[in-house]
C-alpha cells in the first residue's frame, strides 16, 4: 500500500496555507503519504513570499486565512505571479455567494472543508499536481522542439555556406570571381578635398581592378552636385573646405544615401598629426587619431571594402539558402509559429 501512494504525487511540492494547526498537520501527513512534498504555512505574507521566489505546482489555501475571503487575494496573487500553478481553495462556506468569487479570481477548484471530503481533497490535489507536471513537461518539450528547429536551420545554413565557398574557390581556380565580389562591384568613392595630394594617392592605390572607382571634387558644392548624379557608397571629405564644412557635406549626402559610409578628415600639418573621423548614425567617432600619411587612410578604406564584401557574402548566403530551401523554411516557420502559440497559450 505504501509504495503506490508514494508514487502518486511524483515528488511534486504543495504549498498549504491554513491558520488551523490541526488542519495543517493533517493535510501535511495526508499529502506526504501521497508522495508529495509539503510546505505548510499559517501566514499569508510568507506564503506570497514563497510563491514569488519558488515554483509550486499546487497551492492549497483556506478561504478564510487569516480572515474571511483572504484566500481570494492569494488566488489572484498566484494567478499573477505563477500562472501555471493550480490553486485549490478549502472552505467551510460552500454557498454560491462564497464560492463564485473564488472561481472568478482564478481558482482551479474549491473543496468543502469537512472530514468526509478528505479523500476528494487528496485525489484532486494529486491530480492537479500531475496535470501541472505534465503541462510543464509539454511546455519544455515544445521549447526543446523550437531550439532543435533553430539548430537544424543553423546547421543547414552552415552547410550551405560551405558549399557556396567551395563553388567560389572553384571559380577562383578557373580565373573567375565569386558572385559576392561581382555583386558588390566597384565601390564609388567620392573624395572632397581642395588639395590634390590625397586624391593622387587614393587614385593610385584604390584602382578599379582593386574594386574602387574614385571621384575627386574640390568643394562642398561640387560634392553635393556629384552625389545627386551618382550616389557614392563611400565619402571622404576634408573638414575645412572653401565653401562648406566636411561635416555639413557628410550630413547632407547621408540624408539622401542612408547606407553611405562617410569619413571627415583634418590633414596632417607641419608639427602635428591630422585626424580621421567616421560617421556613425548622427555622430562622428575618431577612426585615426594620429593621421600622418595617405597610406593610413588607404588601409582603413581597404578594411571598409572587406567589411562590405563580408556583408555582401552574408546576403548572398541567405538569398541562396532561401531559394534552395524555400519549402523547408516555410514548414519550419509554420511549425515555429504553431509551437510559439502553444507555449504562449500554456502560459
Amino acid at each position: 500500500m505504501g509504495s503506490p501512494k508514494t508514487e502518486a504525487g511524483g515528488g511534486q511540492e504543495v504549498l498549504v496555507l491554513d491558520a488551523d494547526e490541526t488542519v495543517r498537520k493533517g493535510v501535511e501527513r495526508l499529502f506526504r503519504e501521497a508522495g508529495l512534498s509539503v510546505t505548510v504555512l499559517s501566514d499569508i505574507e510568507r506564503a506570497q513570499d514563497q510563491i514569488a521566489n519558488r515554483f509550486f505546482p499546487v497551492v492549497l489555501a483556506d478561504l478564510d486565512t487569516p480572515k474571511q475571503d483572504s484566500g481570494i487575494d492569494l488566488v489572484k496573487f498566484v494567478r499573477e505571479r505563477s500562472p501555471l500553478t493550480a490553486v485549490i481553495v478549502m472552505s467551510r462556506r460552500i454557498g454560491f455567494d462564497a464560492v463564485a468569487p473564488v472561481f472568478r479570481a482564478g481558482a482551479t477548484d474549491v473543496i468543502p472543508k469537512a472530514r468526509e471530503y478528505v479523500r476528494d481533497l487528496r485525489e484532486r490535489v494529486v491530480q492537479a499536481s500531475n496535470d501541472v507536471k505534465a503541462a510543464k513537461a509539454r511546455e519544455q518539450l515544445l521549447i526543446d522542439l523550437i531550439e532543435l528547429n533553430e539548430e537544424l536551420l543553423r546547421r543547414m545554413m552552415g552547410l550551405s555556406r560551405q558549399a557556396i565557398d567551395a563553388e567560389d574557390k572553384l571559380k577562383a581556380r578557373e580565373g573567375g570571381l565569386s558572385s559576392s565580389i561581382t555583386g558588390l562591384g566597384a565601390l564609388n568613392l567620392l573624395l572632397v578635398d581642395d588639395d590634390p595630394t590625397l586624391a593622387n594617392e587614393l587614385e593610385k592605390e584604390l584602382t578599379e581592378d582593386k574594386g574602387w572607382r574614385v571621384r575627386h571634387v574640390q568643394t562642398g558644392g561640387e560634392a553635393l552636385d556629384s552625389a545627386s548624379q551618382v550616389p557614392p557608397m563611400v565619402l571622404v571629405a576634408k573638414e575645412n573646405l572653401p565653401d562648406l564644412t566636411g561635416t555639413m557635406v557628410v550630413k547632407t549626402i547621408k540624408a539622401t544615401v542612408p547606407s553611405l559610409i562617410a569619413m571627415v578628415f583634418a590633414p596632417p600639418a607641419p608639427g602635428h598629426a591630422g585626424e580621421v573621423r567616421i560617421a556613425d548614425q548622427s555622430r562622428l567617432h575618431v577612426l585615426l587619431p594620429q593621421f600622418m600619411a595617405p597610406a593610413e587612410l588607404v588601409t582603413q578604406l581597404a578594411e571598409v571594402r572587406e567589411a562590405l564584401l563580408r556583408k555582401a557574402k552574408d546576403r548572398r548566403y541567405v538569398k541562396i539558402f532561401q531559394n534552395r530551401f524555400a519549402d523547408v523554411l516555410e514548414k519550419c516557420n509554420r511549425l515555429k509559429q504553431q509551437v510559439d502559440a502553444l507555449v504562449s497559450k500554456g502560459k
